[in-house]
């Protein structure tokens, strides 16, 4: 097989890592139903100087949304789900903020973001002890909407957790377990973990960085996913999902065996409903529509079905083009790094032998920073609506209480000498006075504002904090008197 494509690929790989900040990286490419590259790149821990080997494990993230959306087709092909009956008919229980979502919804709906649900990340982010079924059954229904159900693609995770819940409830084992017997062991996917476990003897898995102002890179403890996890929990090679790359390449089958029914295989890559990932260009790319569990563009003629994924501290892109039996693994411990995206275009360049290359490195690099750029500008205005002076209403010690909403759980604010402080799942929240009673605090380098509110007693009975941004404020109560 002409491997020709991927000569000096060891070097752009090497120049993008150092371009990108990128501490290490995994990378496969497949043609064929046969491995093509496979190599590790850099560190899996950077304090340690341990290098990246193709045996160590990394988060693959949202990635793992396709299987997912694998494992409720092979469902249907089971006769036991229809994707476009409502999920009600399975999980009565299941509910929404719109009632016309939560009465319609079907599995299709939940694997392509169109429910109106926003992300509401902030929700279940290192929230300690929330269980999926808690998720599912207790919070998402408290959760509101930013737009009507079926009128547009909304990236987010809920409804991924959702569908594990279901996949659960309707094969009778956890996602975790149908993931493991009906995918990972037909395919020989044998390396593999559902959360980062370091103490383990029999795997490896690398740390996971981001850099901090300066550029130096800092490691991040692993994000706690569990109650989310058919959204994003998986961890494993690249080598290793180049396996489930070939699975896909060849329609669902695992050599002969057809583990998706034929008829069915083409709803996890045909696309249900325009979306928009980015918020700018790509040449020579269109973007047709996301599918289940997949995004699906055009690039010079050329049919690309992928998905990318991030957790704190590692970024993942699997990206295959069906028609021409390609496609590539490339994992990095690098938050939110657009390297895997740069070298999925990158390899498709060199496949197609494209004459007049981008310099997709650069140019993921300088469009993404400027994202993040506006974005951060806009975030700190709130610090320029200060209004001097003015003073707070109330003494710092009637501040202090725990303050619950039912969809986001708790936030208990304590006094610390002459300051307010927050404690928000794990997360510790420092209030800064802004002006009246709103403050700012910082979460996820992110800064926000937090007002409390007054009832006709005089008495602070609430607290505000916009946690989703396309929605209203999460409001949470005082739970002073229950």
């Amino acid at each position: 097989m002409n491997d020709k494509f991927l000569q000096g690929l060891d070097e752009r790989i090497e120049s993008g890592m150092k371009r990108l900040n990128v501490p290490g990286a995994s990378i496969a490419v497949t043609k064929g139903g046969k491995l093509l590259f496979s190599k590790a790149f850099g560190y899996a821990d950077l304090e340690k100087q341990v290098k990246m080997e193709t045996t160590t494990l990394l988060p693959i993230g949202s990635s793992s949304k396709s299987f997912t959306a694998a494992a409720a087709v092979m469902l249907a092909g089971d006769g036991k789900l229809d994707l476009d009956k409502p999920i009600r008919t399975y999980m009565p229980e299941f509910d929404l903020a719109d009632p016309i979502a939560a009465r319609e919804a079907t599995a299709r709906d939940l694997l392509c973001h169109r429910t109106g649900l926003p992300r509401h990340d902030l929700m279940w982010i290192d929230w300690d002890g929330l269980t999926r079924k808690e998720l599912v059954e207790k919070r998402i229904r408290h959760l509101q909407p930013s737009k009507p159900f079926r009128s547009a693609w909304q990236y987010q995770n809920h409804m991924f957790a959702t569908m594990g819940y279901l996949i659960e409830r309707v094969s009778g084992k956890p996602w975790e377990d149908f993931v493991r017997d009906r995918i990972f062991k037909p395919l020989g996917i044998n390396s593999y973990g559902f959360k980062a476990d370091y103490e383990s003897a029999k795997q490896s898995y690398a740390r996971l960085y981001s850099p901090d102002d300066d550029k130096v890179n800092k490691e991040n403890p692993p994000l706690l996913i569990d109650a989310i996890g058919p959204a994003g929990s998986i961890h494993s090679t690249a080598e290793q999902v180049a396996k489930y790359v070939r699975f896909m390449l060849n329609k669902g089958k695992a050599g002969k065996k057809a583990l998706i029914d034929e008829k069915l295989f083409p709803e996890l890559v045909t696309p249900v409903i325009p979306y928009k990932l980015l918020p700018f260009d790509i040449p020579n790319q269109i973007e047709i529509g996301y599918a289940l569990g997949w995004f699906v563009d055009s690039y010079r003629g050329h049919r690309v079905v992928h998905h990318g994924g991030n957790v704190n501290g590692a970024t993942a892109m699997v990206s295959m083009m069906p028609d021409d039996d390609i496609g590539c693994v490339i994992l990095v411990n690098a938050d939110s790094s657009m390297f895997g995206m740069a070298l999925a275009m990158e390899i498709c360049d060199r496949f197609l032998n494209v004459k007049d290359k981008t310099e997709w490195f650069d140019l993921y690099s300088d469009k993404y920073k400027a994202v993040i750029d506006e974005m951060m500008a806009k975030l700190n205005e709130i610090f320029d609506t200060k209004k001097e002076g003015k003073q707070l209403s109330h003494d710092l010690d009637e501040y202090a209480g725990t303050y619950s909403n039912p969809g986001y759980g708790e936030i208990t604010v304590s006094r610390r000498g002459d300051e307010l402080s927050a404690k928000y799942h794990r997360f510790d929240l420092k209030l800064s006075h802004l002006h009246y009673d709103t403050f700012t605090v910082i979460i996820h380098k992110i800064p926000l504002s937090l007002s409390f509110t007054t009832n006709v007693k005089g008495e602070i009975d609430s607290l505000a904090i916009p946690f989703e941004g396309s929605a209203d404020p999460i409001v949470f109560k005082t739970t002073k008197d229950s």
